[in-house]
């Protein structure tokens, strides 16, 4: 029955292809160059992880991987035209946190969590909370006195708007009832050189980014966002430790293709990412950036991303986080 079915599908995909151009399937696939989506600019988290695993891909699935950067509108410009692609197999998103609450934030967004369907969540990462030397803080109890004492006096930089960056910011001002001034930038490069001056002098942040000037004392970790010690930076309490209890934000990275995409080639590249993340190279390397690897299945990645979609989501709209 199996065969017979085989043969009935390869037949209508001839016709299909016939009609509206090559269908990929998982015997072919792939049979070129698969493009590996990025929606921010290089250097971030997402583009490390997408460079990291990009060669060890290719060797899986015996064809080029090309990282493409499409940086722009928070992540929608590389979100939107993803959507957009030929659910072949061919266009796959490395995306984060503003995929799962951009629809909240903006008045319109050039896609649809339904427009995706999953491959698998590949890491997490929790942040790092980090001042300034110049503010004179040691830990996160010293920084909710300082909040308190001045309120709106103390700026916070992120990546923008709906970054795991800044939302890990609302939910610490919510969590903590202090009210820090918020000061959005284009991506994780652009508010570095403010944060290392100290005119922007508090940041949740990635510690990838941030490691060389906390071991050079220019910026000072107060707490890590995870709820246990992070991988690196393990003298560094955790929010939860320090006066927050529960307190959890994590970045999070996925690889979704649209949806239309055909269930054998999901799963012919679910299980390229599990075998590419068992690999020594890049569990070192995303080990030594302090994340965690999660790799799931294309359904445990759905519904990892509704929960965070309904988290996040919540947060938002209690905030009132829009863009203009």
């Amino acid at each position: 029955m199996r065969q017979i079915l085989g043969y009935c599908v390869a037949a209508l995909s001839a016709v299909a292809g016939w009609v509206t151009g090559p269908v990929a399937f998982a015997s072919d696939y792939p049979s070129r160059p698969v493009t590996l989506v990025v929606p921010y600019p290089p250097g971030g988290p997402n583009d490390v992880i997408a460079r990291t695993m990009a060669p060890e891909l290719s060797k899986v699935l015996g064809q080029q991987i090309i990282v493409e950067n499409r940086p722009g509108a928070g992540g929608n410009t590389a979100t939107g035209y993803a959507a957009k692609a030929a659910a072949d197999g061919y266009t796959v998103l490395l995306p984060g946190i503003p995929f799962a609450v951009n629809p909240y934030i903006f008045a319109k967004v050039p896609y649809a969590i339904t427009d995706f369907k999953p491959i698998s969540i590949v890491a997490q990462g929790p942040l790092v909370l980090v001042a300034h030397s110049s503010l004179g803080l040691k830990s996160v109890a010293e920084l909710i006195a300082a909040a308190k004492s001045k309120p709106g006096s103390i700026a916070y930089a992120s990546g923008g708007i709906g970054t795991s960056l800044h939302l890990a910011g609302e939910f610490f001002k919510r969590s903590a009832g202090v009210d820090l001034l918020h000061i959005p930038y284009k991506g994780t490069g652009e508010l570095m050189p403010d944060l290392l001056a100290g005119r922007t002098p508090v940041a949740f942040i990635s510690p990838l980014v941030v490691r060389q000037h906390v071991e050079s004392g220019r910026l000072v970790p107060l707490g890590v966002t995870s709820l246990k010690p992070m991988r690196g930076m393990e003298q560094v309490p955790t929010i939860a430790q320090s006066g927050l209890p529960g307190f959890e934000a994590y970045g999070w990275y996925g690889l979704l293709v649209p949806s239309a995409t055909p269930g054998d080639v999901v799963e012919k590249l679910s299980a390229a990412s599990a075998q590419v993340l068992k690999s020594s190279a890049v569990q070192e390397k995303l080990f030594s950036l302090g994340m965690d690897i999660i790799q799931t299945s294309p359904a445990e990645a759905d519904a990892y991303i509704k929960a965070e979609t309904a988290k996040w989501g919540k947060l938002v709209k209690e905030a009132n986080i829009k863009v203009e």
